[in-house]
């Protein structure tokens, strides 16, 4: 702790003073680790279980895409009933037929029958559909880990912002107590004659700064720890010192490599890019002819009475081949449409790598100049300790002003928290250059942790409605799918000369006036107020 006296600034001070201060807050709590805080967000956090049963329906779509290679069944029942009343015309004809026939007949009749049908060839349609919903898996378990890697960067965040935050916190209530300290003996110089009002005032004037800032940090703090309680689910205690993080790359390039090979987001866009040109090959397919086997069996007769011995059986068998002959240029749109939604996303992926090499280069930098950042601070501080000591002291023997001391004071309190805020800044840019190499996971960091399985559902319902022969109709369908070609991408041409911007005119520099009325409210409507 800092007095009048220049004790200095101690670390054990420190740590006491934001404990206290914790304990105002959050009561008496256990100490807790960065490790247990991405753990319980990893285990409980909404965000990412969401994301999770979002790839559980694309391991559903994934079973429903291979129901086109599946036979399907149902069952058909139907039952008639009619009741026809002759006029006279009719009943004429009826009682030359038949004198017996009646005015009314009524009569019923059922029918049931199982129809089976088998898909033999799509052309190559039903094969790609399961091979595009397995690359949709793929995509969405890249969204996951890019998923968790934000959450546990969000997490570390928040973790180091609640540790800063609290001991900022520290740091201004420890200058409080020591510019009280110091105004008292001000107050008690003046009474003895050695110091005038205005050092009083001065004295007075930075108490009453360093308790706005008070109330200040201590808003920041507390929205720091709200922002931990939503991303892990509960206040945070007493946190321990942030430690070091594993897996950090040595070198730029290496970092460029790692990002290039692991980074989830530009995985996506590759697999995005996958999947549209898969989905340009099912367009190029679309018009290829269909075969498919059915068979069905069933039972047509009268329902009441029902005499088993009365009713037609019958059982059928056919091969159904379809051919599309004209569609209206239907099929060529579709077909030059997915070509050119390939070409887009072909583009995004440039686009997505260019963002990653972007931000691994950016928070490269921030760590960087986070981590030089802290050893001129350290020193900055030792430096600003040494001076405001020797300021106490020479201000005791009547040999410095009170404002010296004050700036001295405020020197050595901004150092301080400067140095705590580089420490935060490099330790969230590391984590944030962990996450765009892919290495910012919690089976990569962590041990002994429990890990979400993203295959185990998958796993589990793959083999729903699977039939034996299934493999069979997919080889079948997929060895003569059509492959779609690949579309050149166009750029606008370059020009000959150096292009240079449209002349201005004078005017277009002009100073405007205010503006004093929106679209919303004219002048006049302005006017009559």
């Amino acid at each position: 702790m800092v007095n009048a006296r220049g004790s200095g600034w101690r670390t054990g001070g420190l740590i006491a003073a934001s404990l206290s201060i914790l304990g105002a807050w959050a009561g008496p709590t256990r100490a807790e680790t960065l490790a247990e805080a991405i753990a319980r967000a990893y285990q409980s956090n909404p965000t990412l279980q969401s994301q999770r049963y979002e790839l559980r329906a694309l391991d559903d779509a994934y079973v429903r895409a291979h129901a086109g290679l599946r036979p399907s069944a149902e069952l058909q029942i139907t039952g008639d009933y009619v009741d026809n009343r002759a006029g006279d015309a009719t009943q004429a004809l009826r009682l030359v037929a038949d004198p017996l026939s009646g005015r009314r007949l009524e009569s019923n009749q059922g029918q049931a029958r199982i129809v089976i049908e088998q898909p033999l060839y799509s052309g190559g349609q039903a094969s790609g559909a399961v091979d595009l919903a397995a690359l949709r898996i793929r995509a969405g378990r890249e969204a996951l880990r890019g998923a968790e890697g934000d959450l546990i960067l969000q997490v570390i965040a928040a973790y180091a912002d609640v540790r800063r935050d609290l001991e900022s916190l520290a740091v201004r209530r420890a200058n409080l107590a020591a510019l009280e300290r110091q105004l008292d003996i001000v107050q008690a110089r003046q009474e003895a004659g050695e110091v005038t009002r205005t050092d009083v005032a001065q004295a007075q004037a930075q108490l009453e700064a360093v308790r706005t800032q008070i109330a200040l940090a201590q808003v920041q703090f507390q929205a720091s720890r709200a922002s931990y309680a939503a991303l892990v689910g509960d206040d945070p205690g007493e946190l321990e010192p942030e430690p070091a993080l594993p897996l950090l790359p040595a070198a730029l390039d290496a970092a460029f490599d790692l990002a290039e090979a692991g980074n989830p987001d530009l995985a996506q866009a590759k697999l995005a890019e996958q999947q549209s040109r898969r989905q340009a090959d099912l367009a190029k397919s679309a018009g290829r002819l269909a075969v498919s086997a059915r068979t069905s069996y069933g039972s047509t007769g009268e329902l009441a009475p029902f005499y088993a011995q009365d009713q037609d059986v019958a059982w059928t068998a056919s091969i159904s081949v379809t051919k599309p002959l004209y569609a209206g240029g239907a099929y060529q749109a579709s077909y030059h449409e997915a070509l050119d939604r390939n070409g887009a996303d072909r583009l995004r992926v440039e686009a997505a790598r260019r963002q990653v090499v972007q931000n691994v280069l950016s928070a490269w930098n921030q760590a960087a100049a986070g981590r030089a950042n802290i050893k001129v601070q350290q020193a900055q501080v030792a430096a600003a300790q040494v001076a405001f000591d020797g300021m106490s002291e020479e201000f005791r023997v009547g040999q410095r002003s009170t404002l010296d001391v004050l700036v001295a004071e405020q020197n050595l309190r901004e150092a301080q928290l400067a140095l705590l805020g580089s420490r935060r800044d490099a330790y969230v840019a590391e984590a944030a250059l962990l996450r765009q190499t892919g290495r910012l996971e919690i089976r990569a960091l962590m041990q002994g942790a429990p890990l979400y399985d993203p295959s185990a559902h998958l796993r589990a319902v793959k083999s729903n409605g699977a039939v034996p022969w299934e493999g069979l109709i997919d080889a079948l369908d997929g060895a003569f799918g059509a492959k779609a070609k690949t579309v050149r991408l166009e750029q606008p041409a370059k020009s000959v000369e150096p292009p240079v911007l449209v002349e201005g005119q004078p005017q277009d520099q002009a100073d405007r006036p205010l503006g004093r009325h929106s679209r919303l409210l004219p002048p006049a409507a302005e006017s009559e107020r």
